[in-house]
């Protein structure tokens, strides 16, 4: 009896190839072993209960990483003064969100400019009501890096900083 064999050709963007391919190398592991990864997780979470759609602590800490190393890009390539100086530039972009607060801002500060602790899986489910709303730090990084292709918030949850080097060639004032 011979073994049958499944196979899944599919066309997916460049781009998305690369982050893929990145992101197996970090892991150490082949890419056809980070798609299955991803597809089973995919695939299981559309089968379990509505909290599947909350930020993980391991989604928490790849966005935190993709914000921290977007911030550190994007303040070099747009040639702000000092760090400060593009902190008040982004956080003009953040703080017109309604669920945004001063204690947000100060939280954001200390995770971007010093050696705050990353952000955590329920400081991001409050601040997007469960994911029920677009993530302010997204948005407010998405209009601020002025870029034309950035990567979705799923995306970022999975993949973390290995995006930046993808997209900072599309950074660029808004």
């Amino acid at each position: 009896m011979t073994k049958k064999r499944t196979q899944l050709n599919i066309n997916i963007d460049e781009e998305l190839l690369k982050a893929l391919k990145f992101k197996a190398l970090s892991k150490n592991i082949k890419l056809n072993t980070l798609v299955k990864q991803i597809l089973s997780e995919n695939t299981n979470s559309l089968t379990t209960d509505d909290t599947s759609n909350r930020f993980s602590e391991n989604d928490a800490k790849n966005c935190t990483n993709f914000m921290k190393s977007l911030f550190q890009k994007t303040s070099q390539r747009l040639n702000y003064p000092n760090h400060d100086e593009a902190f008040k530039s982004l956080i003009f972009q953040i703080e017109k969100f309604d669920q945004w607060n001063h204690t947000y801002s100060i939280r954001l500060k200390s995770v971007l400019l010093s050696s705050g602790e990353p952000w955590t899986s329920s400081e991001l489910n409050k601040l997007t009501l469960d994911r029920e709303c677009e993530c302010p730090i997204y948005a407010g990084l998405k209009i601020w890096s002025g870029s034309d292709e950035f990567p979705s918030q799923d995306l970022i949850c999975d993949l973390g900083s290995s995006l930046v080097p993808i997209i900072e060639n599309n950074i660029k004032p808004s």
